[in-house]
């Protein structure tokens, strides 16, 4: 075979053998443009960007759907918890204002976990609104997306009725509170006029009153008396004569103090002898007096306060010499 004769007759259209080589370049020749053609189509069955857009707009969608699903499932959950520490804290009624009542909780602790739950209701109601205004951005869309569109649209729909029962409850216990803390107030109020009047009644019943003079400085002030024919030891001045505490006594003229507290009565001359006219026991002395009932020194010193005070609470000390 010539090879110039075959490849002019290749060329233009004359005969050559059946499956030699330049029917073979022939046929690669036509191929060429149908491959072309073939990948173009391909490119054309993709994605357009408008789809690719709104793809990625679901995909965006779906992922802020699963975020506020944990985020309404939060809030649920912080509703249960106040809620519970609401009925936790309430006192029944019954018990309000009585001594044993000790309040009802922080209410301020629960205020501040409430003004908590509304910011996450209200981010949470915002957040549904910006995909509300996505999906509706997204109406050009294949059948499957607007499925998933149809679903996603039921699920805002679902928090947005959720959200609501949320607000609602958020109210609920805001007025609870506010009960709470009217009910705190008031019974703060009566703990301290208990607590006042518990202390005003400690203090009188632990007040005692006590005077210390001579027998003449105790008579012209009508603090005691002299009383004839009395079977009491200890005698002043003229025979059978006993002193004794007035009937009327004007404890404005004696010095009172706390029993608690009181451990020692200065006695304003350490030489002189003192007696006690009045009923305390004085076994309860630091130092018991002498076989005539009568008490020396510097002081009148109470070793044991409540047995000393036990039988009167007004002492009456007469310097007998």
């Amino acid at each position: 075979m010539q090879p110039a004769m075959y490849a002019g007759d290749g060329l233009f259209g004359g005969s050559m053998p059946q499956g030699g080589p330049m029917l073979q370049l022939g046929k690669r020749g036509r191929m060429l443009p149908l491959v072309g053609l073939a990948l173009a189509g391909l490119a054309a069955c993709g994605p357009s960007k408008e789809i690719q857009q709104q793809l990625a707009e679901l995909t965006a969608i779906s992922a802020e759907k699963d975020s506020l699903v944990s985020q309404i499932a939060e809030n649920t959950r912080l509703v249960s918890d106040i809620s519970a520490e609401v009925a936790r804290v309430q006192v029944p009624v019954s018990q309000a204002g009585t001594a044993e009542s000790t309040g009802y909780g922080d209410p301020d602790a629960l205020l501040t976990n409430i003004k908590a739950l509304t910011a996450r209701v209200e981010d949470s109601e915002g957040r549904l609104v910006e995909s509300q205004k996505r999906i509706d951005a997204l109406s050009k869309t294949s059948t499957t997306q607007k499925t998933q569109l149809a679903s996603f649209q039921k699920t805002i729909d679902e928090f947005r009725g959720t959200i609501e029962s949320q607000k609602q409850t958020i109210v609920s216990l805001t007025e609870q509170v506010g009960y709470l803390q009217e009910e705190n107030a008031r019974l703060a109020a009566v703990n301290v006029t208990l607590a006042d009047t518990v202390s005003a009644l400690s203090n009188r019943e632990n007040s005692v009153w006590y005077v210390v003079g001579t027998k003449q400085e105790l008579l012209d002030r009508g603090i005691i008396n002299e009383e004839g024919g009395s079977r009491v030891l200890f005698i002043f001045g003229k025979r059978g004569k006993t002193l004794v505490p007035a009937a009327n006594l004007d404890l404005t003229a004696f010095n009172v103090a706390d029993q608690r507290y009181l451990t020692e009565i200065a006695l304003p001359d350490s030489a002189g002898e003192y007696t006690v006219v009045t009923r305390q026991d004085l076994t309860a002395l630091e130092t018991p007096p002498d076989d005539k009932g009568r008490v020396s020194g510097d002081a009148l010193r109470i070793g044991d306060p409540s047995k000393f005070w036990g039988n009167d609470r007004v002492l009456i000390v007469v310097r007998s010499s």
